[in-house]
């Protein structure tokens, strides 16, 4: 097999809402245009934004905003909270203005209080001889992250599932399998990811599926990997919902210009389209907490910068919740707790 050097994570256009009433014009939140919800969302919020020309992290409570993170010197984006809500998980990338994000090269893994206190890097650039990481992920009762590396392998650089302990130590390559976008299932018995059915490699992206192994905690191992999809779509960036019963995950063109959100049923293995527009949709997307609700960021292409956005599952009802009236910057990754 002759070597696969893949750059898909690198061209990627990271794609991906909260209810606030305050119109705090400059500060980036807007007052809702659409109809609000039936259903009150009472999540804090966790987000980038690059007003300033480099990514800080903030949070939003109450229609509150709040510096959480900010280094004049880093990016920081793809926030995860920890199960018991303590924590958080994040990127930080020396900043770069022609990457506001997802710079995974040049990543580093931290670990902060919830606050943003006590910030750690847990795994460096290049540690474990890794060529780049990201798309971190915890287990359900936080004793393992599970992410994806670039590392060199027989045949040359390859994505792989990858897992370390609460502390970015001890990592385990899952599997000889390529791999990004991986991700727990709510109980803990799965792991999902995008990949190629049966491995076969392509440069055609819209042949990434989503792919679905069986977990064995004790033994953290993975085997019996399925396609879950079959479709003509570039899938990416997969979530379980609360109940464990639905997958959300963007699904675009080969461009990924035009990016649709996507359910997937466990139960009946099928796929139902749950946003359809001209933006493109997705990025760290997340569940509310009470499932009824899906936060992500979106772009409309040489429009405006990237917004976050939630979309009601059940109603099909889009918010903005966050956005530049001045089109100077973006939001990106949300991150619900």
């Amino acid at each position: 097999m002759k070597q696969f050097k893949f750059f898909l994570l690198v061209v990627v256009l990271p794609l991906i809402a909260i209810s606030c009433s305050e119109d705090t014009e400059g500060d980036g939140i807007v007052p809702i245009e659409e109809p609000q919800s039936d259903h009150a969302l009472t999540d804090v919020l966790l987000y980038s934004k690059n007003p300033k020309g480099y990514n800080e992290l903030y949070k939003l409570e109450n229609g509150e905003e709040s510096l959480v993170l900010s280094d004049p010197s880093y990016d920081y984006w793809w926030s995860k909270v920890s199960p018991d809500k303590q924590k958080m998980l994040l990127y930080r990338s020396l900043t770069n203005s022609d990457k506001n994000h997802d710079d995974y090269q040049n990543a580093e893994l931290i670990l902060a209080n919830i606050d943003g206190t006590n910030a750690k890097v847990i795994i460096a650039k290049n540690d474990y001889g890794w060529n780049a990481q990201g798309v971190c992920r915890w287990n359900s009762d936080g004793s393992k992250i599970l992410m994806c590396a670039e590392i060199e392998t027989p045949v040359g650089l390859q994505w792989r599932l990858i897992t370390t302990d609460a502390f970015g130590k001890n990592p385990k390559v899952l599997s000889d399998r390529w791999a990004i976008d991986a991700n727990f299932s709510v109980d803990n018995k799965s792991i999902v990811f995008m990949g190629y059915k049966d491995n076969n490699l392509s440069i055609d992206f819209t042949e990434l599926e989503l792919q679905k192994g069986d977990y064995d905690a004790l033994n953290n191992t993975v085997t019996n990997v399925v396609s879950l999809t079959q479709n003509t779509t570039r899938d990416h960036d997969p979530d379980f919902s609360p109940n464990n019963e639905q997958i959300v995950f963007s699904a675009g063109k080969e461009a990924y210009t035009d990016v649709d959100l996507v359910l997937y049923d466990m139960q009946t293995g099928k796929e139902s389209i749950l946003l359809n527009d001209a933006a493109a949709n997705g990025g760290s997307m997340c569940w509310s907490t009470d499932g009824k609700n899906i936060f992500f960021h979106s772009l409309e292409v040489f429009k405006s910068p990237f917004s976050v956005k939630c979309i009601n599952v059940e109603s099909r009802e889009l918010t903005t919740l966050l956005k530049d009236t001045g089109n100077t910057h973006g939001f990106f990754h949300p991150e619900a707790y």
